[in-house]
């Protein structure tokens, strides 16, 4: 593994209410100050972006991000778009292709630096499912082929996980091989782990998909997210456990899932590059802006584990305290007690 392998990235992919405009551009300096490569703009809330990826962002929306990348660009954080075209390889024609090809020149227009085809929640049960998204993907491949732009694609089934199976119908034998074959290893692909949400990732785990895919793989590491059912209900501020540095030799790049709250997000995302030892030297200042201190840290630990029903009044009534301080942690800390996220029943998995 060399000094730069793998890359670092963090996605803002969850279902649920979208990160504010103001917490965007802040994570835009607070990420790479932490020792993050690469930001993923690809919120399932974006509607742009997935059910009605065929129709253009409102110009307010479009100038934000336009603003994100130039913030990003800043602050040396590669920022890159997901976009998830709804069920396109069951209808992908000449005019679902000539939309695509709008909306990808529109993703182009942001100044990004990477581009990922996300076909993740969506039916898969089609013999020629490969084929289908591996024409998309070329497709794509050809119009930003002047660029540099990284690409990466998540497959419909995104890990070995049997609930993929059991929601989305029965994978194709020999799926993401045959994807990554047609796809001429122009592209990375996503991959979670054993489960979707796996509590430990390590090297026989990726053996595998490191074989099918020709090293080019790209860990979706769904966590910290806190966007399903069973995880709308805590914050997760712990550190990253379960993985070593050693996964690194078998993948290109390392991605972790971000909470709807990106503030309260940042101790746990931090240990990303501390895994690879490559925590920034700037992460301490980079934390005490957003307002996350070691008191606020050891409060919300219990959150990872309980509900705040299950919590003490003594525990309750220092997080009601801390949560009154002027950070814009305490700002998320004060919105998630008053009920402020509510799980959204799309999200299926998890």
């Amino acid at each position: 593994m060399t000094a730069d392998k793998p890359m670092l990235g963090v996605l803002e992919g969850f279902y649920g209410r979208p990160w504010s405009e103001a917490s965007r551009l802040l994570m835009a300096w607070w990420l790479p100050a932490i020792g993050i490569d690469a930001y993923l703009y690809a919120p399932k809330a974006d509607a742009y972006l997935r059910k009605a990826w065929q129709r253009s962002w409102p110009r307010s929306e479009r100038e934000h991000l336009m603003a994100v990348g130039r913030r990003c660009a800043q602050s040396k954080l590669s920022f890159q778009v997901g976009l998830s075209p709804f069920e396109l390889y069951l209808d992908y024609n000449r005019a679902t292709q000539r939309a695509l090809k709008t909306k990808v020149g529109e993703i182009r227009d942001l100044g990004v630096t990477g581009l990922a085809v996300l076909f993740d929640d969506m039916p898969g049960d089609l013999d020629s499912l490969a084929a289908r998204q591996a024409e998309i993907c070329a497709d794509i491949r050809h119009w930003v082929s002047d660029t540099d732009m990284a690409l990466r694609v998540c497959p419909s089934y995104y890990s070995d996980d049997p609930v993929l199976d059991e929601i989305f119908g029965q994978r194709p034998e020999g799926y993401v091989k045959s994807l990554y074959e047609q796809l001429d290893s122009a592209y990375e692909v996503f991959w979670t782990g054993p489960a979707v949400c796996s509590e430990s990732i390590s090297p026989a785990d990726l053996e595998a998909v490191h074989r099918d895919c020709g090293g080019q793989v790209a860990i979706w590491d769904n966590y910290p997210v806190n966007d399903s059912r069973a995880r709308s209900p805590h914050l997760y501020v712990q550190q990253l456990s379960g993985r070593s540095a050693d996964i690194g030799d078998l993948i290109a790049s390392h991605w972790c899932n971000a909470m709807n709250q990106p503030a309260l997000s940042l101790p746990a995302l931090s240990s990303l590059p501390a895994l690879y030892s490559r925590l920034s030297e700037l992460a301490p200042e980079a934390l005490g802006e957003a307002g996350i201190n070691d008191q606020l840290i050891d409060a919300c630990r219990a959150l990872g584990e309980r509900r705040l029903d299950e919590l003490s009044s003594e525990q309750r009534k220092e997080l009601d305290s801390l949560a009154t301080a002027e950070s814009v942690a305490a700002q998320e800390l004060r919105d998630w007690l008053s009920g402020g996220y509510e799980f959204d029943p799309e999200c299926l998995t998890c």
